[in-house]
């Protein structure tokens, strides 16, 4: 039965011993290993620690009798949602779907969060913020910007579960180095392969997720970083004037996502530790969690609400910084317009070569081909502007000062391959010249 030792590290097929080369083979894509390189790389998958993800309680609290007196909740009939305010707010509307009509009921039972962000921008400026985040988009319809109101303009405390953790990690990478020469019948290309190991630590502190499932977890990420140095003790008083989400996703029901961000950020961090490559690609990573903490905090966010077309549109404003996020609609007229003169330059290119080298034809074909391919790249270029809700990668944001650093770089070559290819009469012809 293959074990790791045995399986190839390019196909994961089962090598065997050549007695004529005298080589580790995989009759599977023909790899070669020498016995002393793959012992290297064998030993080094040995030394592997087991993956550790545990997390210990967090540190939250209890709303007291007191404090429930002072607030109570609305709750949506159309939607669900839930919203806390305090007693002396009154709400007439739903900030996700926008509707009328909120029940209320006492509060009770609720945990109550550590911290919380106040607001610092007010709706003038969320109204600005958004006016030039329109301005930076080329493909936005024109009647978008300029005709839309926006209908529902909603400060929000959203819950989020904060996560602290020390990483100890090993991630492993493939690494690849490329050398190419001619002769007067072939061009070779040479690959050779590594295995490219780093091991060291890193720390992450107050990485917020999501805490309410009426809230899209990729808007929540895209109007990231808050700065946690401006965050104070909870209390009640920063609710006046303003709503706060109730919080219906459970600290243990986001460990996979902080987890994920900290395993990314891990990963991310230690690839900016190697050089010196053509090409590296990850492989695999094991990550040990230690002196984790968790604690419920609400942070401040702006909800935008509109329409066009018949279709809604939702963008999120972070109370802090004023960082816009939101998917906008993306104008064919436009896309049109640019495409075609993008075309037309690169025509026009072509026909200029084409007079060079005594043959406009030739031109006008090398310049329509290069318009329509660099044409299409640049419009999707422009229309990725358009679409800004993504998940964050890793959390570069929320590093501890002073936290990283690797202990192991270990960078284990494998094997070689040389490929070549038959040379044109004209580029033999070329290179003999």
């Amino acid at each position: 039965m293959a074990n790791k030792e045995l399986e190839c590290p390019c196909c994961g097929g089962t090598l065997h011993f050549d007695s004529h080369s005298q080589d580790i083979v995989c009759p599977f894509c023909d790899s070669h290993f020498s016995v002393n390189d793959l012992k290297a790389y064998s030993d080094n998958l040995a030394s592997d620690k087991e993956e550790d993800t545990a997390w210990d309680e967090s540190k939250v609290q209890a709303y007291t009798d007191k404090e429930m007196k002072g607030m109570k909740i609305y709750s949506c009939e159309s939607c669900g949602g839930e919203i806390i305010v305090d007693e002396t707010s009154s709400s007439t509307c739903c900030p996700y779907c926008g509707n009328n009509i909120l029940v209320s009921k006492q509060l009770s039972g609720d945990l109550k969060p550590n911290l919380v962000i106040p607001f610092k921008n007010d709706k003038d400026n969320v109204l600005g913020s958004l006016k030039s985040f329109f301005k930076k988009k080329p493909l936005l319809p024109g009647s978008f910007s300029k005709d839309n109101v926006v209908q529902e303009v909603k400060p929000l405390y959203v819950p989020f579960w904060l996560f602290d953790a020390n990483v100890d990690g090993r991630v492993r990478f493939k690494g690849e180095k490329t050398r190419r020469w001619s002769d007067s019948n072939y061009d070779y290309k040479e690959t050779k392969y590594y295995s490219l190991v780093r091991d060291g630590g890193i720390a992450f502190d107050h990485v917020p997720v999501d805490g309410s499932k009426k809230m899209e977890d990729k808007l929540m990420e895209s109007i990231e970083p808050y700065d946690y140095s401006e965050a104070v003790e909870f209390n009640a008083g920063y609710l006046a004037g303003y709503a706060a989400d109730r919080y219906d996703v459970s600290k243990d029901e986001t460990f996979q996502r902080a987890t994920t961000r900290f395993r990314e950020g891990t990963i991310q961090a230690f690839r900016n530790d190697i050089h010196g490559y053509d090409n590296v690609s990850y492989a695999d990573s094991s990550i040990q969690l230690s002196d984790t903490n968790a604690q419920y905090a609400l942070y401040p966010v702006w909800i935008l609400n509109t329409k066009w077309k018949e279709k809604n549109y939702r963008f999120a404003v972070n109370g802090q910084t004023g960082k816009v996020a939101g998917d906008l609609p993306i104008s064919k007229a436009k896309v049109m317009l640019f495409w075609s003169i993008f075309f037309v330059l690169f025509v026009g290119l072509g026909a200029g070569i084409g007079a060079i080298i005594q043959d406009i034809i030739i031109g006008l074909i090398i310049g329509g081909v290069a318009g329509a391919i660099i044409s299409s790249i640049i419009l999707f270029g422009m229309s990725r502007k358009n679409k800004n809700v993504k998940f964050q990668y890793g959390a570069a944001s929320y590093v501890r000062n002073g936290s990283y650093h690797i202990d192991l770089r270990k960078d284990i070559y494998l094997y070689s391959k040389v490929s070549k290819t038959a040379r044109t009469s004209s580029s033999s012809s070329s290179s003999r010249r």
